[in-house]
């Protein structure tokens, strides 16, 4: 059920916008430059034919970013909920993916038997992960970071897809993971 501010910021389908200024300063926080953000198309629409995709199914195959109208927001960042915000973050690391030439929309076609769960192992660099297990350890890492240890904990199980050791300790390994993501933004 939408609340009352969910519901002000929706529009009907067929509509798009760009990444707005607020949007765009929540993704610095993960991202810093490494997306073009002056190409982020964000969509009020099925990115499939005939409205396929699912109402609550954000999709990111080209670049650009696809809400159906129960999802959609005219601003991510002026949302009080955190895990719509980190929604909006994850289907960014596609388009992050899709910039830096991995090939989204083949992958993501099968995306439906995708694995989004995953555990951080220090032997492991973001590269070595599924194109959604990605997504999910650069959202939910986001989500750490922005929002403290006790939001993230409160999102296992519902959002935040980690399911390894549950310590303080794992900003560190979320850093390790991601060294060479975060080097390179």
């Amino acid at each position: 059920m939408l609340t009352q501010e969910q519901k002000s910021q929706q529009i009907e389908e067929g509509t798009l916008r760009l990444m707005t200024l607020g949007e765009i300063s929540m993704a610095r926080q993960v991202f810093g430059n490494a997306i073009v953000y002056s190409q982020v198309w964000v969509h009020c629409d099925s990115y499939l034919p005939f409205g396929l995709q699912g109402k609550h199914v954000g999709m990111s195959p080209n670049g650009e970013i696809y809400f159906r109208k129960e999802e959609f927001l005219k601003d991510f960042s002026q949302i009080r909920d955190y895990s719509r915000q980190h929604f909006f973050i994850h289907e960014l690391a596609h388009v992050w993916q899709h910039q830096h030439g991995q090939w989204v929309r083949l992958r993501g076609a099968f995306s439906w038997a995708a694995d989004y769960s995953y555990n951080l192992d220090k032997n492991k660099t973001l590269t070595n992960y599924s194109l959604e297990q990605q997504a999910s350890i650069i959202a939910d890492y986001w989500l750490l970071k922005r929002y403290g240890y006790e939001v993230w904990m409160y999102g296992i199980g519902r959002f935040v897809r980690y399911i390894g050791p549950r310590d303080k300790s794992v900003n560190l390994k979320y850093e390790q993971v991601l060294a060479k993501f975060l080097r390179q933004r």
